[in-house]
């Protein structure tokens, strides 16, 4: 009778433990579209050869090549938050018809993220364009997500998805570049994708003598070493090139404000920038490729300044579901959601321009 009992018992909790299971998997929150009505506006870019942390492309139609980036996406599960936001990433890329797309970080926030995670990457898969991304402090947060490891691992599953999780032992998952030739395979421009992390610890504060009080990391010394010999390595192999760096959280020296000409955009927030400087700033100058940093993180800045002959500037941010300009009760003509295009040119060179979405 005892044993009897025991099995009723034991079917019960496996019952009961199953039924949770797949509560959980009913209450996991889409992107709140229907990514199989996206129609392809296909590319005339294709890989030309790829490795743990790099990937080769080329655009086989010559012209100038065409990079899209969003920032600060946050798809969190919220209906008309996310349906706004993901209806402006399809109109912005039908529209511009880009060879790139770039995510700058906090793609997808929020708990509960595992079918939001796959919505979005079939989306840019139904959308037939080749995509980059890095990840910000909020990717990986809260429960029954992906952590930034498996993300990375999800994201480079797909055809179009350029992102490469990197090679072991170093900070971060998806530190990676983006070479990119011109159609007589000289190389036009290389992406360097690094993670900037989540959160400064009180040791890291002090391994790298921090003088900034704030909370949010950076780039690593393993990252910025990784950055050295990868940018050695595409030298010997194609020679001199011009580079973009793309991170999320704004580097140490985005904080300051001496030597820095204001070049465009609004400052409305105050910049939280890594707490630290660990020496990526440096490298950048060093190896003197480097034309731009770009990152998201601060939903209502938009702005771009020189630093000692390096532009620093944000990717406009593309969210509705985290704070914002409309979050602080101002008219819709002065909401800063958007995108941050670049024409690159055959010698590297490049004019940017930002799209508002809700702009006259």
């Amino acid at each position: 009778m005892k044993t009897a009992l025991k099995i009723i018992i034991a079917i019960a909790l496996v019952a009961a433990l199953g039924a949770g299971i797949y509560a959980f998997a009913f209450i996991q929150s889409g992107i709140n579209y229907d990514v199989d009505t996206v129609e392809s506006i296909g590319t005339s870019v294709e890989i030309v050869s790829e490795d743990v942390d790099s990937v080769t492309i080329k655009k086989t139609d010559g012209g100038d090549f065409k990079v899209v980036m969003f920032s600060d996406t946050h798809l969190n599960g919220s209906k008309d938050t996310d349906i706004m936001c993901v209806e402006y990433i399809i109109e912005n890329i039908t529209r511009e018809k880009p060879d790139l797309v770039i995510f700058g970080g906090d793609n997808i926030s929020s708990a509960l993220s595992y079918k939001r995670t796959t919505e979005f990457c079939q989306l840019m898969e139904n959308l037939g364009v080749y995509w980059a991304a890095v990840f910000g402090n909020h990717d990986g947060e809260g429960v029954l997500t992906y952590t930034k490891k498996q993300l990375a691992e999800i994201y480079s599953s797909y055809d179009h998805c350029l992102l490469k999780p990197g090679v072991e032992n170093i900070d971060g998952y998806g530190n990676y570049t983006v070479n990119i030739l011109n159609e007589d395979d000289s190389i036009k421009e290389v992406f360097f994708f690094m993670d900037s992390g989540e959160y400064s610890t009180e040791k890291e504060k002090a391994q790298y003598e921090a003088t900034s009080d704030s909370t949010y990391d950076g780039v690593k010394e393993s990252q910025v070493q990784w950055y050295k010999d990868k940018h050695d390595a595409l030298t010997e192999e194609f020679g001199e090139f011009q580079s973009v760096t793309v991170i999320h959280i704004p580097p140490y020296q985005s904080g300051l404000t001496e030597e820095m000409d204001f070049i465009y955009g609004s400052r409305n927030e105050n910049v939280c920038e890594a707490g630290y400087d660990s020496g990526l700033f440096d490298a950048l100058k060093e190896k003197n490729t480097c034309q731009a940093v770009y990152y998201g993180h601060d939903h209502v800045n938009d702005y771009g300044v020189m630093y000692k002959g390096i532009l620093l500037s944000y990717i406009q941010s593309s969210g509705y579901s985290s704070y914002n300009m409309g979050s602080r009760d101002l008219p819709e003509s002065e909401w800063l959601q958007g995108c941050t295009i670049l024409s690159i040119r055959e010698d590297g060179t490049f004019e940017a321009h930002r799209h508002l979405n809700h702009a006259a």
